[in-house]
């Protein structure tokens, strides 16, 4: 990754942009944080360690739309199939622990099973993102060594124009309210 926009420009895209979100969605984030804490009675927030930036680990946050079970909580569904459930993390691309364009961040169990592979380290040369090439070019939820094919093209390929086709890809699927299907494009497709 190299230029003007690795350099910097990537980041204060994201400075700009999450701060503006936080502040067109702060009503929007409020009314869902008092709808989640109604409909379960428990904090409307899930944390969750993860691995950022250089290995860096933090806790990230979303609203809660799962119960103790593991099951989606049926007045969530629809935050989950527009990605609402993941507007808190636009604290964490203020903060500078995410990007919106990156790899998921990584949950610290995978960060060995990184360091086992040779070259993984590389994955870690980027902030991560709220969306990326795995999201929306690989099933829902896939092992680390499959993200990993696009996660290493993402850290070769960073640029300007690739976010903003990631971007609107993301945007695309969100209007869609189709990040909750099983499968997006398999792999190796188009």
């Amino acid at each position: 990754m190299s230029g003007w926009y690795a350099k910097g420009g990537k980041r204060l895209l994201d400075i700009a942009l999450s701060g503006m979100g936080l502040l067109a969605f702060a009503l929007p984030m409020a009314w869902i944080a008092w709808w989640i804490y109604r409909g379960s009675g428990r904090s409307p927030l899930f944390r969750q360690p993860r691995i950022g930036y250089g290995g860096k680990p933090f806790v990230i946050i979303k609203f809660r739309t799962m119960s103790d079970s593991k099951e989606v909580l049926p007045f969530c569904k629809g935050l989950r199939a527009t990605a609402m459930d993941e507007l808190p993390q636009l604290i964490h691309i203020l903060r500078g622990q995410m990007s919106f364009v990156g790899p998921r961040p990584l949950i610290p169990e995978e960060l060995q099973e990184l360091r086992r592979i040779p070259g993984g380290a590389r994955r870690l040369l980027v902030r991560p993102g709220l969306a990326g090439l795995a999201q929306l070019n690989d099933i829902k939820v896939p092992s680390l060594p499959e993200r990993l094919k696009w996660d290493f093209a993402y850290v070769e390929q960073c640029s300007l124009r690739l976010d903003l086709r990631i971007l609107l890809r993301s945007l695309v699927v969100t209007m869609k309210g189709a990040w909750e299907r099983e499968m997006k494009t398999p792999p190796g497709g188009s």
